[in-house]
């Protein structure tokens, strides 16, 4: 195998932690028999634009940054027939895709680890043409990962989510929405939903259900119905936290392909940016679409 790398190097991502820590991750590639190329992103749609361009040209592509880098990526080596092996150096705030394959948050572990690593094939996600890794999310809180400020991001780091979290408390919005799945549908008013494909939320371990698998070809769909007062709010919240689906306020269903539609046009978040706003979205599933590095010792992707 011929050992090059090109690694797409988010310099703003973690209060910069990706630029600071850059000898150190070529140090661990180096380590590991890895010849480093690197190239720096400058702007939203960068890291994207790259792995497009310059995938053909290196058996190994590893990204730098959060989990909005890692989705840039993604819709960039999806964009291609043949796809280079992909590694993720987490230095987000959150990370929760990194958290799912046990990827270290050191950068410079990470470099030892996935340079060293096996190969993972996992389901990707596809919402109206846009790609995810782990989430597609309508509703309360899904607004706060592309809406609060990065450089209050990179102060507060994870406070930042919990104060915009509880803020949006006071405003919530709820969605008249037909879901259609395999044969089946149902029509409600949603104050949340989640397609999901992963282990880790909002930098949470979920164990809502047993079984999760992330290269099954199915995702996992949670919904949250609108409550009727304050005391039935408190009630979600609670339930969330204890992590109880009581079906009189939460759709719990697995599916490989799905479609949301409602009158109004609905934001999305995609792997926690915006995803974009439609009155129809369709998901799909296309199943172990993606092989990234993980982990030799890593259980969870075995």
């Amino acid at each position: 195998m011929d050992k090059k790398l090109l690694l797409i190097l988010n310099p703003t991502s973690g209060r910069g932690a990706a630029a600071g820590s850059l000898f150190s991750i070529v140090k661990g590639f180096s380590e590991t028999g890895w010849e480093t190329t690197v190239i720096p992103t400058f702007g939203k749609g960068d890291a994207q634009k790259i792995a497009t361009q310059r995938a053909g040209d290196f058996p190994f592509l590893v990204c730098c940054g959060g989990d909005g880098t890692l989705n840039e990526t993604i819709n960039g080596l999806m964009a291609r027939e043949t796809r280079p092996l992909l590694g993720y150096i987490p230095t987000g705030t959150t990370n929760d895709f990194a958290a799912t394959l046990g990827l270290p948050h050191n950068p410079e572990e990470a470099a030892l680890k996935i340079g060293d690593g096996k190969p993972f094939c996992y389901d990707v996600g596809e919402l109206n043409g846009r790609y995810f890794s782990y989430i597609a999310a309508f509703g309360i809180f899904t607004e706060i990962s592309y809406s609060t400020p990065q450089p209050f991001k990179n102060v507060c780091g994870r406070v930042a989510y919990f104060l915009e979290g509880i803020r949006q408390l006071s405003s919530i919005t709820h969605y008249r929405i037909r879901v259609d799945w395999d044969g089946e549908s149902l029509e409600e008013d949603f104050i949340f939903g989640a397609v999901t494909n992963t282990l880790s939320i909002a930098g949470a371990q979920t164990h809502f259900v047993d079984g999760v698998e992330l290269n099954d070809g199915l995702f996992e769909i949670l919904l949250i119905r609108n409550p009727r007062n304050f005391f039935e709010l408190q009630t979600i919240v609670t339930l969330l936290l204890k992590q109880e689906l009581n079906p009189k306020y939460f759709t719990f269903l697995r599916a490989s392909s799905l479609t949301f539609s409602s009158d109004s046009e609905i934001p999305w978040t995609l792997d926690g940016e915006y995803g974009g706003s439609f009155q129809t979205a369709h998901i799909q599933n296309h199943p172990r679409a993606m092989c990234i590095c993980v982990p030799k010792d890593e259980s969870a992707t075995d």
